[in-house]
């Protein structure tokens, strides 16, 4: 009955947002800035991709004012009233082995920090441009509490489990620790008291429509059998795909958001597509946004908070969530 329930509210959400779409984008009445919550939850916000496009990029896409949409993404972060946390899911920036690409980022982390906000990092692709080495020694200077490109963090009553799916980039036994790692911090969270679900962040996404780049193999491979066989594992998140999906694999949660700025890439959509994607949205490009994730005493709840064509507002145009187990 609880499952039956859950899948019905899913639905009516989904609906709904269908159903006002167009109203939302063309309205100009709405907020143009993030709502204070006055309950007792706590708020994580995840966003991703929010490098500056690359010259050779902007050859392939259409550009949309991105460095702006960027601006206004950190922004709307940066406006939210006391996040618990904040995930940067990675290609923070376009190469990450140049400093000065680095400065809008740094900016943002310096705003967070000085009010307290810890802010998490996943290591992307872009990370890597240019120089492998000097790229991840940058953004291991930005995030120096994990001296690895895989961790995990508790902020309860959920557990976050970072790691690198950037397969190319380790080594052998890099990838047999974060696999053992992974498997260790999955168990041991079954058995932790105080956490009622856990979130898989990493870059490649393990399923995507994407038409520009494809789905992560060994992602899918490595992370979603441990994923899916947690009882408590409830959502995995990544970017690189710039646009908004959500699949669904076995009453799990597999959401990409990849909209902070970088050229937003078109999706296989219809019957061309090659995995049912919930997201209401069906258009062949889905704009700029980062996503919402409420924990409340009675459950959890995503929402993904996208900006409007114009760039001068938002509106929050798909939600989701569950009770805990």
């Amino acid at each position: 009955m609880e499952a039956a329930l859950k899948r019905v509210r899913g639905r009516v959400l989904a609906a709904c947002a269908v159903a006002g779409i167009i109203g939302i984008f063309l309205s100009a009445s709405a907020p143009s800035s993030p709502s204070t919550r006055s309950d007792a939850g706590k708020t994580i916000l995840v966003l991703s991709d929010t490098q500056a496009p690359l010259f050779l990029e902007r050859l392939i896409l259409p550009w949309n004012r991105n460095e702006e949409a960027r601006q206004k993404i950190l922004g709307l972060v940066l406006s939210e009233p006391n996040p618990a946390a904040v995930f940067h899911l990675g290609d923070a920036v376009a190469r990450g082995s140049v400093e000065k690409d680095w400065k809008p980022i740094d900016d943002f982390l310096a705003q967070l920090r000085a009010r307290g906000v810890p802010v998490y990092g996943v290591i992307g692709n872009h990370e890597y441009i240019s120089s492998s080495r000097e790229g991840a020694a940058r953004f291991k200077k930005r995030f120096p509490e994990f001296p690895l490109s895989w961790y995990s963090v508790r902020i309860v009553p959920l557990a976050f489990i970072v790691l690198n799916s950037n397969f190319g980039e380790l080594t052998r036994k890099e990838r047999v620790e974060q696999q053992k790692f992974y498997a260790e911090q999955l168990a041991a969270l079954e058995n932790d008291l105080e956490v009622k679900g856990i979130v898989v962040c990493a870059h490649h996404p393990p399923y995507t429509n994407n038409k520009i780049i494809s789905r992560s193999f060994e992602g899918e491979r490595e992370f979603v059998p441990l994923f899916l066989k947690s009882r408590k594992a409830k959502l995995f998140l990544s970017g690189h795909s710039h646009a908004a999906e959500h699949f669904i694999r076995e009453g799990k949660h597999f959401l990409v958001l990849g909209g902070g700025g970088g050229l937003l890439h078109p999706l296989y959509i219809g019957s061309n597509a090659r995995y049912e994607d919930h997201f209401p949205l069906r258009t062949e490009r889905r704009w700029f946004h980062y996503l919402r994730l409420q924990m409340n005493e009675g459950g959890w709840e995503v929402t993904f908070r996208m900006l409007r064509q114009d760039l001068a507002s938002w509106v929050d145009i798909y939600s989701f969530g569950a009770a805990w187990d």
